[in-house]
């Protein structure tokens, strides 16, 4: 049987995600990782992205928005900006995001957040992205 380790999502106004995997894949600010039962200690940054959370031959895949990873031996914690199960992903909204974001990006008006019009383009891709995937997996 698989070695399992205990991982906690935390997200400020959301309840505590526990679960037993055994393994977790976090989208890290350079790239995405993976984390088994025995993984040596680190901490990253997390970017807009999906997670994965396999139990064996099950999968559950989340958004996250960004965040950041504490890893060690026996657990993973993360400390999440905002958390969403794949499946509850309003696909309709993060596109309408995403066209506005884009609007507002290419058309630079002054005095316009384009910083803020970049991270919410950033986000509604990823949230499509990972509603995508969960897509694909139920198929």
């Amino acid at each position: 049987m698989s070695k399992t380790f205990m991982l906690q999502v935390v997200a400020p106004d959301q309840p505590v995600l526990a679960e037993e995997p055994t393994l977790v894949e976090l989208p890290g600010e350079v790239g995405e990782f993976g984390v088994m039962a025995g993984h040596m200690s680190l901490l990253s940054a997390l970017r807009p992205g999906t997670l994965r959370i396999i139990k064996g031959h099950e999968r559950e895949l989340y958004f996250i928005a960004g965040g950041f990873a504490e890893v060690n031996a026996s657990s993973v914690i993360v400390l999440a900006e905002e958390y969403v199960k794949a499946g509850e992903i309003d696909v309709e909204e993060a596109k309408k995001t995403k066209k506005q974001s884009e609007a507002i990006l290419s058309e630079k008006k002054e005095g316009a957040d384009l910083k803020a019009a970049e991270l919410a383009l950033h986000r509604a891709e990823a949230r499509l992205k990972a509603a995508d995937e969960n897509k694909s997996l139920k198929k």
